[in-house]
């Protein structure tokens, strides 16, 4: 063995919470509605774009980069966030995928 100190590991700064199946699955669908949405706003921009709308392309990309942001800021142990986001993110990827038929 080495006389090195071991470096510490990257999970010990990591806050503890309860973790259960059911709870992983919620934030995974949740983090899947979002992903929805920004391949919906994806969708929307490639249409704008092919529309020569430079202006609603614009608008569409700063859509899909908040859905990104949220998704990044969406915290798995937060049960009502997790919630909350499915529920949002789901309607507004039907309401997108509407504008696109």
């Amino acid at each position: 063995m080495s006389d090195q100190p071991r470096e510490p590991s990257v999970l010990a700064g990591l806050p503890a919470f309860a973790w259960d199946s059911a709870r992983s699955v919620s934030y995974e669908v949740a983090v899947e509605a979002i992903s929805q949405a920004a391949a919906a706003y994806t969708v929307l921009i490639q249409h704008a774009q092919h529309r020569g709308d430079t202006a609603e392309a614009e608008r569409l990309r700063t859509a899909r980069t908040a859905c990104s942001r949220e998704r990044d800021r969406l915290d798995g142990a937060d049960d009502a966030a997790v919630r909350a986001a499915t529920a949002t993110y789901r309607m507004l990827t039907e309401d997108l995928r509407a504008r696109v038929r």
